[in-house]
């Protein structure tokens, strides 16, 4: 952690201090966003009167913070990870695999190693020895099932498809539209109503099933 505090102190004196002093310091934009900034900005920003102690109680607390964001971050990215390459599979999306990376002290040997022997198989255009990861239960999923919210208007084919319409922001936007529209009473009072089925009405169009049917004579 020596390296990357004597980065940010670097960093703190030619370009943040001043914005610091200024009050116009906003984490929130640009490179600041970056995790490390405003985790050790109490230590960067401790007065030159600060005791040794003081000093190095502010530069743990920031080490902490630092490490909480990493940990929320990598939640992120594996959610992210999870929801586009292997719960939504695809004829375009790339084999994904997974590396034990819970012992440091094995790094090498657990990560680096396999990890590298993974990239060389698939620039030389062999199958790596490594298995990638693989959804459980995805075999089972319905490609070809259709699949209608009335709410949004549209038509969705395939039940992951479908799954991942249901959880976002569209749908739930549409979702609330109608909760408003329909609870509100005569004299503007909301009331609590239900949807019944509003998430899970799907129908299925008759041919997709034939057309099953046909293919498996």
């Amino acid at each position: 952690s020596v390296g990357l505090i004597e980065e940010l102190r670097d960093f703190h004196v030619r370009f943040n201090q001043k914005k610091v002093q200024n009050d116009s310091q906003n984490y929130q934009h640009g490179i600041f966003q970056s995790i490390g900034f405003k985790e050790f900005h109490d230590y960067l920003t401790a007065p030159e009167n600060s005791s040794q102690q003081e000093r190095e109680t502010l530069r743990n607390r920031g080490v902490e913070a630092l490490k909480t964001a990493t940990r929320r971050y990598a939640r992120k990215q594996n959610k992210w990870v999870r929801n586009r390459f292997l719960k939504r599979p695809g004829d375009g999306v790339p084999a994904v695999y997974g590396l034990d990376v819970t012992d440091v002290a094995r790094w090498e040997e657990t990560v680096l190693t396999p990890a590298l022997q993974i990239l060389d198989s698939l620039c030389k255009g062999e199958k790596p020895s490594t298995e990638p990861i693989r959804l459980q239960r995805a075999e089972l999923r319905n490609k070809r099932s259709r699949h209608t919210c009335d709410l949004c208007d549209k038509v969705i084919i395939g039940d992951l498809e479908w799954a991942a319409h249901l959880k976002s922001k569209k749908h739930h936007f549409h979702v609330r539209k109608k909760l408003k529209s329909d609870g509100a009473g005569h004299n503007g009072v909301q009331r609590r109503v239900s949807l019944p089925a509003l998430d899970t009405q799907t129908r299925t169009n008759p041919s997709d099933s034939s057309k099953d049917t046909n293919a498996a004579h």
